[in-house]
């Protein structure tokens, strides 16, 4: 039995699946922001605005442990908003996953787009008003997730290549 038929399915199957899980949660979020720029807006204003922390585990290469807590930074912005004479409030920012920062500057930057009490444009769904958005457009973390996907495919075909490649080995 040649063994390249063993390997082609054990590598390729499993990168193919991490391949289509961010390819399609990516796809989502890209459908959610094109949605949310067809919803219609109402004003709003910001009731508070800061900087969220967040423990994450991180690799972490030593003998003892391969893991630790680590912080990290995302803004955190709190806006209100009416919407047929029902009060709502909201958190999001931006359609799709939020990128976190090893730097609470970057996020500390981000907040003070939006400073307490400012007026905002608000992007409301209307077929339930409580989810909302200020910026209906692709976050940073979809297009991240597109890069790992698209990082991950070309490396499943770079591995297949190199698989079919090979001379037939033999068991």
């Amino acid at each position: 039995m040649d063994l390249r038929l063993l390997l082609f399915p054990a590598l390729i199957l499993p990168m193919g699946v991490v391949v289509f899980l961010l390819a399609s949660q990516a796809w989502e979020s890209h459908t959610q922001a094109r949605t949310a720029r067809r919803w219609p807006q109402t004003p709003g204003q910001v009731l508070t605005a800061g900087v969220r922390e967040t423990s994450v585990r991180v690799r972490r290469s030593t003998s003892i442990r391969r893991y630790r807590m680590a912080t990290r930074y995302a803004p955190h912005v709190q806006y209100g908003y009416w919407v047929n004479d029902v009060s709502y409030q909201g958190q999001r920012l931006h359609m799709g996953p939020a990128v976190l920062s090893s730097e609470a500057g970057d996020a500390q930057q981000e907040a003070a787009r939006y400073p307490v009490g400012s007026q905002v444009t608000v992007y409301y769904n209307p077929a339930d008003p409580a989810e909302s958005t200020l910026d209906p457009r692709v976050s940073r973390g979809t297009w991240l997730l597109w890069a790992t996907a698209l990082i991950a495919l070309v490396v499943t075909f770079i591995i297949a290549g190199v698989i079919l490649s090979m001379p037939p080995i033999r068991l």
